[in-house]
């Protein structure tokens, strides 16, 4: 018997979802434009207002916040559905704040065998958009020989954006390896069905490493705005909570903010120079995604907490011992993967500790293991 409503035409959610999209990038592309259309005169009407003129970053950090918190409203009920998306949202606010407070964003002029291949039109390119291309064809093209699959290219996007800021580089290459080298990371360093290292700061280290008289890094340049790091701060700490991770970045910061005055002690600089880098573009990104990736990150709340302490411990460490001016990246350089491999080992005696037929102690262990590499797999 047929019940009545398979009789009737189902209704359509993906039309209604798809004209919902629609609606959403229009609105989207119409905030954008009539933000890159006003943000110059906005400055115009504050000063005759005033009297005075406005500083400009501050114009600008407000004017991207306004751009963003509009995007946010509009895209809400896609944004707090899928939680996939939270991460790329805010890196991606982290890339239009610190370009707004800092000019991250460079445009860099074209190389001759660029502008000879495209006659012309190409003068110059953005080294951060380019690096964001590479990672994510990188990922598309071993994600797909590795696995058999498309891969999801979140990860690839968040380590393009991370990357492009990171590097900084006068010439091409750079950036393009790096972009390389860190989604390479992934499929090559494995232990235990995971990567050890977080992608950006494997490639980052290793560029600072290898090239060191081509590539500098973002952490040299001084600069901070307020506002932005307030913001980036405020949303980066809710969608970390809603992730179940704030506890990292919180245990890292309440390490380093105490660990700043021995430093200070031992070096004899200020306090608050000390404390100052937490302000930096660089430190949002570091906190917010170096640390806190799933992928490389231990399991278990308690060890996600002592991990991160030891990490900035041993920037400490880096800083006064060996005078290292990237000492960020070189603490979880060394305690991530570390940490990684202490957890992956340590689970494995476990298992071997395990008497013959104890099947139901054993099988939290196997489920773990087996979760890994489903989650892998799916990265």
């Amino acid at each position: 018997m047929t019940s009545p409503l398979s009789e009737c035409p189902p209704p359509a959610p993906a039309q209604a979802t798809g004209t919902g999209l629609a609606v959403r990038l229009v609105a989207s592309v119409a905030l954008v434009a009539a933000y890159y259309w006003l943000r110059d005169l906005f400055g115009g009407w504050i000063a005759q207002l005033t009297g005075s003129v406005p500083d400009p970053t501050t114009l600008r950090v407000v004017g991207v916040s306004l751009l963003l918190v509009a995007l946010l409203v509009l895209w809400r009920k896609v944004v707090l559905h899928d939680k996939k998306l939270q991460a790329p949202l805010l890196i991606t606010v982290i890339l239009a704040l610190s370009d707004a407070s800092f000019n991250v964003l460079e445009n860099h002029p074209a190389p001759p065998w660029l502008v000879s291949l495209t006659d012309g039109v190409v003068m110059e390119y953005s080294p951060t958009f380019l690096t964001i291309g590479i990672t994510m064809l990188t990922e598309l093209v071993i994600g797909r020989f590795v696995w058999g699959k498309w891969p999801n290219l979140t990860s690839a996007y968040i380590s393009g954006i991370s990357a492009g800021i990171l590097i900084k580089s006068s010439v091409l290459w750079p950036f393009v390896l790096c972009g390389m080298i860190s989604i390479t990371s992934k499929y090559v360093l494995r232990a235990g069905g995971r990567h050890l290292w977080n992608p950006t700061n494997f490639g980052v280290t290793t560029m600072l490493f290898l090239a060191p008289q081509h590539v500098a890094s973002l952490t040299v340049q001084a600069g901070n705005n307020g506002l932005a790091v307030a913001v980036i701060w405020f949303l980066g700490g809710l969608i970390m909570y809603r992730l179940g991770r704030f506890h990292i970045p919180l245990a890292f910061v309440a390490t380093f903010i105490p660990l700043a005055f021995l430093r200070s002690a031992a070096t004899g600089h200020p306090w608050q120079t000390e404390i100052a880098p937490i302000t930096s573009p660089m430190f949002q990104l570091y906190i917010f995604f170096m640390i806190t990736d799933p992928q490389t990150t231990t399991r278990t709340r308690r060890s996600q907490i002592v991990v991160a302490a030891l990490v900035a411990v041993m920037e400490t460490v880096c800083r006064l011992a060996f005078k290292d001016v990237h000492s960020l990246y070189h603490a979880l350089f060394i305690v991530g993967p570390t940490a990684n491999l202490v957890e992956i080992c340590a689970g494995r005696l476990r298992a071997k500790a395990q008497p013959a037929g104890a099947e139901s102690t054993g099988t939290p262990v196997l489920t773990l293991a087996a979760g890994d590499m489903a989650v892998a797999m799916q990265k």
